[in-house]
């Protein structure tokens, strides 16, 4: 399957769920939403392993520049403001702001609020077209949106070279486009997102999230709106050195090998591990790891992080103190 009929059939079963709708559907989708990250706390919240490419469908450059990466990298002066991908909130475990800029009564724009790592997006509804592939490329990119029932579709180009998975340095050019879906159901909102890439990429990758309106969220500007720069590795200060791995000498590059007993291309994010036949080439060869050293209990109230799921506690002796 390429990424192009990839790309269509997630549109369409988007449409499909609001097929009843008129086409001229639409929802308000303004006002504050907390996280729900019952089961994408990792991702979402301290970020993976190093090494983890899982669910990745990278090609062998994205691979390649990927385990270059070590976790030095972002501390550096130049690199500590470097805003982000503009859907990088897929990742993050931040809330999120929409408003609608209005022209005498109709919405020209719907605004995701942003912060020093991913600059506002502001999704145009007016019709205007996209920029030349010349054009100046903001952090944010270029965004425009339309109404398939009461599913927000934006398109989404002109962005930068940024990191997808926060944490394990997995790329994105600035090549990549994005489509992504916006739904309101009552109190959920979802947003899926499907990241296209010629360049690190071999197939789309999906992404899907949910929020959950609170009218008591945040409703002004993130506390780290604005960054401010430190020497967070003092032996790097003024040397110009530029931390990585060169290549063949990553230590992390079979850590999800050894530690969970994942095969190795699974590890390391090729796109055929990412079907649900790929199971069955598991099935008589995999062994589960004898037991869990970190992350083993998910989003628990007892680590103290928000949003946690009520009365989920830890059941296999690795609960924090």
């Amino acid at each position: 399957m390429n990424g192009t009929t990839l790309r269509r059939i997630v549109v369409l079963l988007s449409a499909l769920t609001v097929v009843s709708v008129p086409a001229f559907a639409q929802v308000e989708l303004g006002g504050s939403y907390s996280i729900r990250m019952y089961e994408d706390y990792i991702e979402r919240g301290p970020g993976s392993f190093m090494g983890d490419f899982t669910g990745m469908p990278m090609s062998d450059e994205g691979r390649a520049k990927a385990l270059l990466y070590t976790s030095s990298l972002p501390s550096t002066i130049e690199r500590q403001c470097l805003a982000q991908s503009p859907w990088v909130g897929q990742y993050r475990p931040l809330e999120l702001r929409i408003w609608s800029e209005v022209d005498d009564g109709r919405v020209v724009a719907w605004v995701l609020g942003g912060d020093y790592l991913r600059d506002t997006i502001r999704i145009w509804m007016d019709g205007r077209p996209h920029p030349s592939a010349n054009a100046w490329h903001p952090p944010s990119g270029f965004t425009t949106g339309h109404w398939e029932g009461d599913t927000l579709v934006a398109h989404t180009t002109h962005v930068k070279t940024a990191w997808i998975r926060r944490g394990v340095g997995i790329p994105g050019s600035d090549r990549s486009e994005f489509t992504v879906m916006i739904t309101r159901h009552d109190n959920l909102l979802t947003l899926t997102t499907v990241q296209e890439d010629p360049i690190y990429l071999t197939e789309p990758h999906v992404v899907s999230r949910v929020w959950e309106f609170d009218p008591n969220a945040r409703q002004g500007a993130n506390p780290r709106s604005t960054c401010n720069t430190a020497s967070e590795i003092p032996s790097l200060e003024d040397t110009g050195k530029v931390p990585h791995y060169l290549p063949g000498q990553n230590p992390e590059e079979n850590y999800m090998v050894r530690t969970y007993n994942i095969p190795k291309e699974a590890a390391l994010g090729f796109a055929q591990t990412l079907y649900p036949e790929y199971r069955k080439t598991l099935k008589s060869v995999y062994t589960p790891p004898a037991s869990c050293g970190r992350y083993c209990c998910g989003w628990i109230e007892r680590q103290g992080l928000p949003g946690a799921a009520p009365g989920l506690t830890c059941k296999d002796g690795n609960q924090p103190p």
